[in-house]
């Protein structure tokens, strides 16, 4: 049973590193202008790690209140939500210019 737990988490991990993971730097690499690039990603880098401690304080708080069904449920749901709005808010900028892809989050 250890070794299922292992290979879950690693699978789990794996799977977040080619899925959302990359995802937030991706954005700010590629939309903000050379001049205010490396003050986007500073902001970026602690809004990430600010976040991730917040949940981290916020879990065991959540777990006691609703129990570990409905945590799981709450953290998939929010999952799905994510999904959607990268689908629906993030522009494509693939083979795309910086000038191109500033020009549409312009619109």
């Amino acid at each position: 049973l250890a070794w299922a737990s292992v290979t879950a988490l690693l699978l789990y991990v794996g799977c977040y590193q080619v899925s959302f993971g990359p995802i937030a730097w991706l954005i700010v690499g590629e939309v903000f202008p050379m001049e205010v690039r490396s003050a986007a990603v500073g902001c970026a880098t602690i809004t990430n790690f600010g976040s991730n401690f917040l949940v981290s304080l916020a879990l065991p708080i959540v777990q006691e209140t609703l129990g570990l069904g409905k945590t799981y449920l709450l953290f998939a749901g929010l999952a799905v939500a994510a999904i959607g709005s990268i689908a629906f808010t993030l522009p494509e900028t693939k083979g795309k210019t910086l000038e191109e892809i500033t020009e549409e989050f312009r619109k």
